[in-house]
């Protein structure tokens, strides 16, 4: 029997990897700011919503109204599906009150983690992003990060994007090593504009050529790869 696969909600990238991601693992999209770590996050749970499956997005850096904002200017409605429960966006920021006077004190991993799966069994989540990944990590800590990805692929049985920060275009990160797959999003000068690209970094259980492949983000439709 063949692995199950999660669509992401590109097609062209799904082609490439025998239908989309394995149920029930952890991926990472990583990249610079602006080049469309959020957008791939959120076609991925606007595919899961497509095909009757509930989300958590779990928001760090912005507020839930902002997500919200930027699925809107994308051409994606989350509102009916926030009113029916079938989309929870999760606001993280109450997580880091704890350490405002102490910058060198961590995030409480295990209580994030309790909290996920305790969010995730109210609405039956399939699909969850946590976006970015890398604040709840204090000190690059390998034993955060193992016990995070551990309680959402044990506990939990969803399917999983994290975003991280990559300086250089490649990921180098304690999270990268403990996932099923590594996408790396990038921004390139190409003669007077700027071009994305999409390299698929690592993909376990999953034959595939390492290459770069260009894309748009274009309304209503998100990432599309150019021809």
């Amino acid at each position: 029997m063949g692995l199950k696969r999660v669509p992401t909600g590109i097609p062209e990238l799904d082609a490439l990897i025998q239908g989309g991601l394995r149920r029930g693992k952890t991926y990472l999209v990583a990249g610079r700011p602006g080049t469309g770590k959020s957008v791939f996050s959120l076609q991925f749970l606007v595919r899961g919503l497509m095909d009757k499956e509930k989300c958590l997005y779990v928001a760090i850096d912005e507020k839930p109204a902002d997500v919200i904002e930027q699925a809107s200017s994308l051409g994606w409605d989350l509102a009916p599906f926030i009113e029916s429960k079938e989309f929870l966006i999760l606001d993280a920021s109450a997580y880091f009150g704890a350490r405002a006077g102490d910058p060198g004190k961590g995030v409480d991993v295990q209580r994030v983690a309790a909290d996920l799966n305790t969010y995730i069994a109210r609405i039956g989540a399939a699909r969850v992003v946590i976006d970015p990944v890398a604040p709840l990590l204090v000190a690059r800590n390998p034993d955060q990060a193992r016990q995070l990805i551990y309680a959402l692929q044990t506990n939990a049985g969803t399917t999983n994007l994290l975003t991280t920060y990559a300086a250089d275009g490649h990921s180098h990160a304690i999270e990268e090593y403990l996932v099923a797959g590594t996408f790396i999003l990038a921004m390139e000068v190409v003669g007077n504009h700027c071009e994305r690209k999409l390299t698929i970094e690592k993909m376990r259980s999953t034959a595939l050529e390492p290459a770069q492949y260009p894309f748009k983000i274009i309304a209503d439709r998100g990432i599309v790869f150019k021809a």
